[in-house]
């Protein structure tokens, strides 16, 4: 048995980190009341107490992931509700601003030669072995850290992660020759993120020489999608993936 941290945010991102981190370590699930929690043996200390600073670290590491790995996905927070191995637990419920959203998944079904649906043999969830390759690789942990913010990501953020990834693969020539980037876009997300006739304001520098074409242009939720799906394909390649 193992502590579990409590966890509050939209249900639909609830629901995700079931998805992605339905088994191994660290894990969600629900209690008994319908409540979500993390589960993980990096949440005590030697002694068997909860260690605080770890659960803010894996939720951090647990935003990330799932900010890579599910393009819809908003980070959620703890509650500082930490339910001991033993069953009892220390409430300290924090209050969180929910927006409205609207989530849609398509579900296909299967059927064999005789229009009987097949039972698919459940999935082995990204999630854990997406926190284990942060472990394993700080290049990857560092992303996932930027990621995992519970703030909205804005130009900085997007091309730390952006600059984290280039550099980690080998320059864009190669994540380019690997598929998972266009030139042309790479020079958007480079204009927008730096340019102020842009971006304006929340652009990365505050003068910049020329004017730049409209066909630079690129919206920060663009540039965050594009990111974060940078680093779900390198995640995926890596080699203790």
């Amino acid at each position: 048995m193992l502590w579990k941290a409590g966890i509050e945010g939209h249900r639909f991102d609830l629901e995700t980190l079931g998805e992605l981190f339905s088994a191994g370590d660290p894990r969600v699930g629900q209690d008994s009341s319908g409540a979500y929690f993390i589960e993980s043996a990096t949440l005590q200390y030697p002694n068997g107490q909860i260690n605080s600073n770890a659960a803010q670290a894996l939720i951090r590491r647990i935003n990330g992931t799932a900010r890579a790995a599910d393009s819809g996905f908003q980070p959620i927070s703890l509650t500082d509700r930490y339910t001991a191995p033993d069953g009892s637990a220390t409430v300290a419920l924090s209050p969180v601003a929910l927006m409205g959203r609207v989530r849609g998944k398509a579900v296909a079904t299967v059927l064999d030669s005789n229009g009987n649906p097949v039972t698919a043999q459940a999935p082995i969830p990204k999630g854990p072995r997406y926190v284990k390759v942060a472990d394993q690789d700080p290049n990857v942990a560092d992303a996932h850290r930027v990621l995992g913010q519970l703030e909205p990501l804005d130009w900085y953020d997007i091309y730390k992660v952006w600059e984290i990834v280039e550099h980690a693969v080998g320059g864009f020539r190669q994540m380019e020759k690997l598929g998972w980037v266009a030139k042309a876009d790479v020079n958007r997300l480079t204009a927008s993120a730096n340019h102020p006739g842009i971006s304006g304001d929340e652009a990365r520098h505050a003068r910049a020489k020329g004017t730049p074409g409209a066909n630079l242009s690129m919206t920060m939720s663009e540039a965050e999608g594009l990111v974060r799906r940078l680093v779900a394909n390198w995640v995926e390649s890596h080699p203790s993936y």
